[in-house]
């Protein structure tokens, strides 16, 4: 086979790796360059511009749609709200998981600032018409309304899990709720007082709503307290007012907010459960060990990301969606809050 000769070298078009070698740099570095990308150092984007003019470097336009189609096809874009929240960040686990079996790549925008509105639309921004698909892990009410009002050409999925679903399929919410309140009567307890958290959080809402349609069915009496953060220093704050004459349980939608319920309790010498039974959700790994340990609704937060990014995969091939009962996995993990010591 004839070797290209010196001349014939010489008459080639520079490529994208000569470019990198006159700058010392990657290809992978050119090609940023070439697209605009914002993650390049001035002084190295000069180099690689001064490389390109050096050696009359043309960049080919079809080459580079095909490449652009290629990675756009790869890429899913993911806004999370509220990453370092349990729920968010289990969720977030699990669909990067599903993703990345599925062969997609991912880039991540968080929504986690003073207008954490304004930074999910700009993220949106950023992944509309060169991603494969965006998946939408949101928290609250007012970023769910402002990325559903927003057209895209990319497939948007808001995740539905925070919705309380239908009669036919509840959402995860839903199930929790009901769980919860289904427990409390089963232990005969009669008067409720719910620590609900956040008011703009929709898992919040949501299990609180469940709870408390549940619990009348069930002829309870329930008490909805007001709105606070998912800290232990709100469950606490929550349980100074409370008359244990009054209530007999108490349903913190979260365990951080137990966690202070069961420390003002323990403060202001109220017995649990004797006097009051006390119920969590998440099951997270501190709950065994509160005195006494934490009885919490346990779901699938990384099955619920999976969900979330399955279902947007399907919309993204036209396939059909995955049945939610195969992932929403919910139960309550009952312990001495609620059912006491079972030692003779």
């Amino acid at each position: 086979m004839d070797t290209p000769s010196r001349d014939d070298a010489a008459a080639l078009p520079p490529t994208i790796y000569d470019v990198a070698r006159v700058a010392f740099v990657s290809h992978a570095t050119v090609s940023r360059v070439l697209n605009d990308h914002p993650n390049v150092a001035p002084a190295t984007r000069d180099a690689v511009r001064r490389a390109i003019a050096e050696l009359g470097f043309t960049r080919n336009e079809t080459a580079a749609a095909l490449s652009f189609s290629a990675a756009r096809s790869e890429r899913i874009g993911i806004i999370i709200e509220q990453i370092s929240e349990t729920g968010a960040h289990g969720n977030f686990v699990g669909a990067l998981d599903e993703l990345q079996q599925a062969g997609y790549r991912f880039e991540l925008a968080t929504a986690d600032g003073p207008d954490r509105r304004r930074d999910a639309l700009a993220a949106l921004r950023r992944f509309d018409g060169v991603t494969a698909g965006i998946l939408a892990l949101v928290q609250t009410q007012p970023v769910r309304d402002a990325l559903t009002a927003s057209p895209t050409r990319s497939p948007l999925y808001i995740d539905e899990h925070l919705d309380r679903g239908s009669h036919d399929e509840p959402g995860a919410e839903e199930l929790i709720g009901r769980a919860a309140a289904d427990h409390v009567a089963e232990l005969g307890r009669r008067r409720v007082l719910v620590v609900p958290g956040p008011a703009d959080s929709l898992a919040a809402r949501h299990r609180t709503g469940a709870f408390v349609d549940r619990a009348r069915l069930h002829g309870l009496r329930v008490q909805v307290g007001a709105p606070g953060e998912w800290t232990a220093e709100a469950g606490f704050a929550a349980m100074m007012g409370l008359d244990p004459a009054e209530h007999d349980a108490v349903f913190a939608a979260n365990d951080e907010m137990a966690f202070g319920v069961l420390h003002a309790l323990r403060a202001r010498s109220i017995g649990v459960p004797d006097d009051i039974a006390v119920l969590g959700v998440d099951d997270s790994p501190n709950s065994p060990h509160t005195d006494p340990p934490l009885s919490s609704v346990r779901h699938d937060l990384m099955s619920e990301g999976r969900l979330a990014a399955r279902t947007l995969i399907a919309s993204m091939r036209g396939t059909s969606k995955p049945d939610p009962a195969d992932y929403l996995d919910v139960a309550v993990q009952a312990r001495e809050s609620t059912i006491g010591s079972r030692n003779p």
